[in-house]
């Protein structure tokens, strides 16, 4: 869970699952806050990430509000 740290330059064969980002907080409230800015201040050049999914994820009503099931992104993605 340390491989990648700021300033690390990422090899061309590198494994999909580049880093993972946590974030702790008393409440989901807090916990969605403080990962939304986590995610709006990532910043990873050089190849494509899902950070614009994840970004578009944690503003969606259903995610905010918990109410969401193992199907809702599929349909979500299918638009």
């Amino acid at each position: 869970d340390s491989a990648v740290y700021q300033g690390y330059v990422i090899p061309p064969y590198y494994d999909s699952l580049v880093g993972k980002l946590i974030v702790h907080g008393k409440t989901r409230g807090e916990c969605l806050m403080r990962l939304r800015r986590a995610l709006d201040e990532m910043v990873v050049d050089g190849i494509e990430t899902t950070l614009p999914l994840f970004r578009a994820l944690v503003r969606e009503p259903a995610i905010i509000d918990g109410d969401y099931h193992i199907h809702w992104l599929e349909q979500y993605l299918a638009g």
